[in-house]
């Protein structure tokens, strides 16, 4: 019982401390799209674009490193499939 009560006081911090994050930020956008009274369709706009910067730069990332451990092994994983000669 005690580790379940010290799981879910974890998850609550967790969730705490991400939930002020995500209002800091919001604040701090707010703010910034007060200063420049855009139009909606602009906000909007630059909001997809952002969206797709942090989106591109993540999947690279991960892609990156799969590739980097590929490299490494040279192994297929399980359940991936390759195509071309079987290896010997």
């Amino acid at each position: 019982m005690k580790l379940d009560r010290f799981l879910k006081k974890l998850e609550q911090d967790y969730a705490e401390e991400k939930a002020k994050e995500a209002e800091e930020l919001h604040n701090a956008i707010a703010q910034v799209l007060a200063e420049h009274k855009a139009e909606i369709q602009t906000v909007l706009y630059v909001l997809e674009m952002v969206k797709f910067e942090v989106l591109q730069q993540k999947y690279g990332q991960l892609f990156s490193a799969r590739s980097a451990s590929e490299q490494e092994t040279g192994e297929p994983k399980p359940g991936e499939i390759r195509f071309g000669k079987p290896s010997e």
